[in-house]
């Protein structure tokens, strides 16, 4: 027996079988390719929109930041943030989250680094690298460059505005549909407004912070019979909103809903 030749061809054996796979994996995917030139709107949109905050000048931070979220008939979903700094990425998560820009062809699973970096500095504030679940398509990086003295910046913005005076209103996150079925969810009846069979709307405004949180919540006009308090504890409860921008920064504001009683079926 030749265990020369028997040996050469095992060897052959174990690099093919050991190659397939790499190959697969840095094979170009023209699907992918495709997926990805749709998000030139996206990019220009966080080029013009994400500043260098004002915060992060003053404290000489600096870093990269990594985002992951979904999008689905268009919509971009669950923006959440996989490599944080304190101080830059809360802008770029409600940037991302009200961008309306995409095709309704490109659902799927995407991430994206937006890199802050101040001139004439080296080093970063962050350097490892966030673990990407396999399945997300990863996009190219966003760089955003300080310019200029931190005292030329512009301050924090902590006025409270009218819807109509922001750049991209205040939204719940999933949107209208989300928000009727948080109220369905979590709008119990008392027992004193089933025993009186009382149905409509309760009407209220409410404060929501730059950082998406509820406060300052009124009734403006109720239904009575133990619902109204009921309506004021579930909108204090809810979960974090996408905050409006103005300007590229996150802003507070006013904002006026209802939420919709209905008596449970028999």
């Amino acid at each position: 027996m030749n265990y020369r030749k028997l040996f050469t061809l095992s060897v052959l054996s174990i690099l093919l079988i050991t190659s397939l796979p790499i190959f697969a994996q840095n094979a170009s995917d023209p699907e992918k390719e495709q997926q990805k030139s749709q998000f030139v709107g996206l990019y220009k949109y966080l080029a013009a929109k994400v500043p260098y905050p004002s915060k992060a000048l003053f404290s000489n931070l600096q870093g990269t930041t990594t985002f992951l979220f979904q999008v689905e008939n268009g919509q971009i979903q669950n923006v959440e943030t996989a490599l944080n700094l304190e101080g830059l990425s809360e802008n770029v998560k409600n940037l991302i989250s009200a961008y309306t820009g995409l095709s309704k062809t490109i659902n799927g699973k995407y991430c994206i680094d937006v890199v802050f970096q101040m001139e004439n500095k080296q080093n970063t504030l962050v350097q490892e690298k966030p673990i990407i679940p396999a399945d997300y398509i990863k996009l190219s990086g966003l760089n955003i460059m300080a310019g200029g003295s931190p005292k030329n910046q512009n301050v924090p913005d902590n006025s409270t505005y009218k819807i109509e005076e922001v750049d991209t209103p205040p939204n719940f996150p999933g949107g209208y549909k989300a928000l009727q079925a948080y109220f369905s969810e979590n709008i119990k009846y008392s027992e004193e407004a089933l025993k009186n069979k009382v149905e409509g709307k309760v009407y209220f405004s409410f404060k929501i912070d730059y950082d998406g949180d509820v406060r300052d919540v009124k009734i403006v006009r109720g239904l009575g019979f133990g619902l109204d308090e009921i309506v004021k504890k579930v909108i204090k409860d809810c979960p974090k909103w996408n905050a409006a921008m103005k300007n590229g920064q996150t802003v507070s504001t006013k904002f006026s809903y209802f939420a919709e009683c209905r008596l449970p079926n028999p």
